[in-house]
């Protein structure tokens, strides 16, 4: 026995009153701690790419933020008195309601006339007053078509389909308050829809963001409730007894509580990632219990003593959980190099709450043992169950008997995978993760069609010296670019300063739709004249600054489709030879242009693209660092790759089956791989760890193989059930990442229950040395089930 582990397991026992004291304390205080705020922030979206990025920081120094825009679409001819009214009143309860900035409406409009003492421009107010007649609304929607400035904005072409947007303060935005403020607001103008017989739809990044963040709370509720429910009957149906499914519940209780103990001291906050901890840890920390309380009852079923059997469960196996638990902390831990902050903050806890699971098992559950009666014949039951003694036999004579059958399946199996993985598309979406056929995603669809887009797009022009951007030529310019950009399906009706001074020209002359022009040469100089009197109107640019205040940098921003990450970079490809040709870059001096294509959007999908990158990096990570503790623990090279190969298969064949149905590669997908290889590498442990101890002990192979099916078989088989029941539950989430991390993950997990059934033995028996392996003399100290 190894005398290191042995003065271990007699400690917790001899002093098993204190270490539940301070457990006990230690979980008080992490209760304590716990972090329950929420964030669903586009700010925590980090990226390496310095031109994407110097881009989007440009846009947040020179402009603020540009997500807080909420897209209203309304189904009525508000060309009738009652609607016209009806929507002017809704415009000033809006106005009034808390963390409204402004609101833009057919009834919340400006025209521009020219003031010739002292020689500017003014904004009036299209609507001055509640029209008191239909000739009234009929004049005012003769003024708005006379006004190009506003052609494609508030209304599509039909002018069937009537747009409204509402600016929400972005400081409160980024807070807790974000859900209240949108349903506030949607409860304003669901009242106007239901009093009118109006259909209306929302659109923007503000629903988004409020959609995710009130299922976090909701969502980690639900899975943590189904998981724990999932587990514990799954426990009571393995061992039949109320002690094994309680106590191992009782463990899992108090890592729940350090885990939500680690977010609340590491100041981090809930977001749809880290939400979902609770419910993962439930699941991952069950199987040290299963393989703790299964050691348990075979050793006393041996020596019939209760305080013994309980000292050589920690003996015999403490090696062996510690290299367990480590895979399935690397898995996690690997995630934190990831530049994406909830993603990194995700792998912190995960990881650390493996952690805490080992340790607060291993104690747990010796000493709570400790104190109950010896195991009843009924509780070990579980051990001569026929039905599993015959399973794990017929898996016994498979692989002893048709190992070359076994083998050329495995390569079939590998080949088609990998031609399904040739399959996988790599591909993200705005709104990937909530449901297709939620009203959010409808109403998303329908504003998309009718305007365009709903999402923001912003492209960044620097001139490099002040006072350049107002100039004619940029103008022209700026007027060339978004003549381009109307060519694109992809995006709606943008808006720059060209459009002011268009705008300006249409008021000098006082004239028609016809005068809507950038200002000839000659006219340039005296319209100039009034501009520079005149401060800009945020009013006419939907609460958005169109230049910054030296006018050296200026923006075009638009909406764009949720086409997803490929089409959005040929986009934005296309785009950037657009402006390339129009504003001549010249990075290397002062003349020319500096050029962004930016914006949320621009970011979130960037942000996709770069973390399912570094989530494969980190596959990459955790099977080199997984293999290198492989070769500490069985100190042979050709262990290292028997024990790899049964977990690598898995994961090959879950790539293929998500190339043949169509299942994107994106980040919570990608996901998967790490997560789930950590996992099941555990039972390759395990196996291998009593297939080594029989080979030490002079088994042959065939024997040692059969010998590790009997002791390790139930275990692999208990604990990979539930670990697949407990993530099958994920797959009742609303949102699409949820659903995908609890479906692939289970189905890898599955396969590799069967592939370190079948295959790892298989590969034992045909590459293993026949000689007794005198290099793991080391081994000849460690005992497992």
């Amino acid at each position: 026995m190894n005398s290191g582990w042995q003065t271990i397991a007699t400690s917790i026992i001899r002093v098993r009153v204190p270490i539940l004291i301070v457990l006990g304390l230690v979980t008080f205080f992490m209760f304590t701690q716990r972090g329950t705020e929420t964030v669903q922030a586009f700010s925590q979206l980090i990226l390496t790419d310095e031109d994407v990025l110097e881009g989007y920081e440009k846009l947040q120094t020179h402009f603020g933020d540009d997500a807080n825009l909420v897209a209203v679409s309304m189904d009525a001819d508000f060309s009738s008195m009652k609607l016209y009214n009806g929507l002017y009143d809704l415009t000033r309860e809006l106005e009034e309601t808390d963390a409204v900035n402004s609101v833009v409406s057919l009834c919340k409009l400006y025209d521009i006339e020219r003031v010739d003492s002292p020689g500017s421009f003014k904004l009036v107010p299209l609507v001055q007053r509640r029209p008191e007649s239909q000739e009234e609304v009929d004049s005012l929607t003769q003024r708005l078509q006379n006004l190009p400035f506003y052609d494609g904005f508030l209304q599509n072409d039909s002018a069937r389909t009537t747009l409204m947007a509402i600016s929400l303060d972005p400081d409160r935005m980024n807070t807790d308050e974000k859900v209240a403020i949108v349903e506030r607001m949607q409860k304003v103008v669901d009242a106007f829809a239901e009093e009118y017989n109006v259909k209306v739809r929302y659109a923007g990044l503000p629903i988004l963001r409020a959609t995710f963040h009130a299922s976090i709370r909701e969502e980690l509720v639900l899975f943590l409730g189904i998981a724990m429910i999932i587990t514990a009957i799954t426990l009571l149906l393995f061992f039949r007894s109320l002690y094994t499914m309680i106590f191992p519940m009782l463990v899992v209780g108090c890592v729940i509580i350090f885990s939500m103990g680690l977010i609340g001291l590491f100041g981090f906050k809930l977001n749809l990632i880290t939400g979902i901890i609770p419910a993962l840890i439930t699941v991952i920390t069950i199987p040290n219990s299963v393989y703790l309380i299964t050691k348990y009852h075979i050793e006393f079923l041996r020596t019939r003593n209760k305080m013994k059997s309980l000292i050589l469960v920690v003996e015999k196996i403490g090696i062996v959980t510690v290299m367990t638990n480590a895979t399935t902390a690397i898995g996690f831990a690997v995630l934190a190099i990831t530049e994406i902050q909830p993603m990194r903050e995700f792998g912190i806890v995960a990881s650390l709450s493996v952690v805490a699971a080992f340790f607060i098992s291993l104690l747990l559950i010796p000493i709570v043992f400790s104190f109950l009666p010896p195991p009843t014949k009924g509780q070990t039951k579980h051990l001569q169950r026929r039905g599993l003694n015959v399973a794990i036999n017929l898996l016994d004579v498979i692989v002893l008997k048709y190992r070359w059958a076994v083998m050329i399946i495995a390569v079939i199996l590998v080949g088609i995978s990998l031609w399904g993985m040739t399959l996988v598309v790599p591909v993200a979406y705005m709104a990937d993760d909530i449901p297709q056929d939620s009203d959010v995603v409808s109403d998303l669809k329908y504003i998309e069609n009718e305007f365009n887009g709903a999402f923001p797009i912003e492209i960044l022009i620097d001139a490099k010296k002040p006072r350049q951007v107002n100039k004619r030529r940029n103008l022209e310019r700026l007027s060339r670019l978004q003549d381009s950009l109307a060519t694109y399906n992809d995006i709606s009706r943008s808006i720059s300063i060209a459009d002011f001074a268009k705008f300006f020209r249409q008021a000098f002359f006082e004239g028609g739709r016809e005068d809507y022009d950038l200002p000839t040469r000659n006219e340039y100089n005296f319209i100039a004249d009034y501009v520079r009197n005149t401060q800009m109107f945020q009013e006419l640019t939907f609460s958005k600054n169109l230049t910054d205040s030296t006018f050296q940098i200026t923006r075009v921003s638009a909406s764009v489709r949720d086409v997803g990450s490929i089409k959005m970079e040929e986009l934005v490809d296309s785009l950037q030879a657009d402006l390339d040709a129009i504003f001549p870059p010249n990075p290397d001096s002062t003349k020319g242009y500096t050029t962004y294509i930016t914006g949320t959007t621009r970011i979130f999908v960037k942000a996709n693209e770069q973390l399912v990158t570094n989530l494969l990096q980190s596959l990459a990570l955790a099977f080199f660092i997984i293999a290198i503790l492989m070769g500490i623990l069985f100190r042979s090279f050709r262990m290292v790759i028997i024990s790899l190969i049964p977990n690598l298969l898995p994961l090959v064949m879950v790539a293929g089956i998500m190339g043949f149905l169509g299942i994107a590669l994106k980040p919570s997908t990608a996901l998967v791989f790490g997560v789930a290889f950590g996992i099941a590498v555990d039972d390759s442990i395990h196996f291998l760890a009593r297939y080594r101890l029989a080979r030490r002990l002079g088994d042959p192979i065939r024997k040692a193989v059969s010998n590790s099916f009997k002791d390790t078989g139930v275990s692999m088989i208990y604990t990979s059930l539930i670990l697949f029941a407990g993530f099958v539950s994920f797959t009742y989430s609303n949102f699409g990442g949820t659903q995908a991390l609890g479906l692939l993950t289970s189905m890898t997990l599955g396969i590799a229950m069967f592939s370190n059934l079948i295959f790892l033995p298989v590969l034992l028996i045909t590459f293993d040395q026949e000689k007794r392996p005198e290099n793991f003399k080391k081994f000849s100290k460690i005992e497992t089930n």
